[in-house]
This record gives structure tokens, C-alpha cells and sequence, in this order.
């Protein structure tokens, strides 16, 4: 499977979500669905989509923080509080290429989605189905040819390489690993 077969629609990454008018004057309340929330603070302008269809795009002219983080307030170019309105509900999207950089040996979730997982030696194992969140670290799912799931930690002991442009993932697998995690 190829990392890059996703649709431009597909390719797009949520970092926010409209919840609310504020005020009478065209502001947007903002629950940030990012890592990054900061971001805000630099963007010139919003694209809005509904189910993944573009609505319009939004000149940011003030970005104001409430609750601790948990929600921001942008002053756009919206004249009233009935435009602010016709606005809730629509998702924030940006393309990848807009994301804040990560430090080296980090990445996306959706960026390991899809790639191939193969041993020290070169044999392959499977495709990374999904990532998991299990207590001190994260599991890599893994669907083999045979369509089982198989789990690793993804931790350096296990997972060795991560080459996004080879789309591989190459792990070190103990005795009982592989095999004790197939469903």
C-alpha cells in the first residue's frame, strides 16, 4: 500500500473546529483539535469545509485565548454575529505542508499509516493499520497478508528504522512477540 494514495479531500488535516459565535461582531469561538494550538496566533486566514467540502476561507485578524487553552476566539473578517453563525459547525483544515515541523525521529500518525513493516532482514510482516495509545507508550497495529492484527510497542527496542520515504517501518522482534499478538 502506498502512503501517497490518499485523495487531496483525504489529505487535509483537521486542527480546529467552529463551536460558536461570539459577540455581535463576526467573531468565531475555536476548539483547537491540534497538538499546536499556538498556530493560531500565526495563520493569516482559515479555510473552513463541512464533510470535507470547501465553504470559504477566513482573513484572521485577532486571535484571542479563553478557558485555560481550551478554546480561542478569532476576530475575522465576518461583519456580524448571523455570518459567525453560518459558520459553526465548519472544520478548520489545512494541508499537510502546513503543520508545524516536529523534531527529527518524530511523525504523523497519518504519515506511518500504511507503511510497510518488514524484520531486521527484509521479510515482510505487514502494514501499519493503526496506532494505538496503550498506558507508557504507543502500539503500532500491524494487518499481515493473512488479514490478522498483530501489536508492536513503539519503542526503539522493537521499532529500529522509520523510512517515510521508502515506506517502510523495520522492527526487531523478540521470540513470542509476533505470534502471541496475532488476533
Amino acid at each position: 500500500m502506498s502512503i501517497s494514495s490518499r485523495s487531496e479531500e483525504q489529505r487535509r488535516i483537521l486542527i480546529g473546529r467552529i463551536s460558536s459565535a461570539h459577540g455581535l461582531h463576526g467573531e468565531i469561538n475555536v476548539v483547537p483539535l491540534t497538538d499546536f494550538p499556538e498556530r493560531f496566533r500565526a495563520m493569516k486566514s482559515i479555510s473552513l469545509y463541512s464533510e470535507g467540502r470547501f465553504l470559504r476561507s477566513l482573513k484572521v485578524e485577532k486571535v484571542r485565548f479563553n478557558d485555560g487553552g481550551n478554546t480561542l476566539t478569532l476576530r475575522t473578517e465576518l461583519e456580524n454575529r448571523d455570518e459567525a453563525e453560518r459558520c459553526v459547525g465548519a472544520d478548520i483544515l489545512i494541508e499537510p505542508e502546513e503543520r508545524v515541523p516536529l523534531p527529527p525521529d518524530h511523525f504523523w500518525v497519518d504519515d506511518l499509516m500504511g507503511l510497510n513493516v518488514e524484520d531486521m532482514e527484509g521479510r515482510p510482516l505487514g502494514v501499519v493499520s493503526n496506532l494505538l495509545s496503550a498506558g507508557a507508550n504507543e502500539l503500532y497495529e500491524v494487518r499481515d497478508p493473512e488479514g490478522k492484527l498483530h501489536y508492536i510497542p513503539a519503542v526503539e527496542e522493537f521499532v529500529r528504522t522509520i523510512d517515510l520515504e521508502k515506506g517502510r517501518i523495520q522492527v526487531s522482534l523478540i521470540e513470542g512477540l509476533w505470534d502471541g499478538g496475532a488476533v
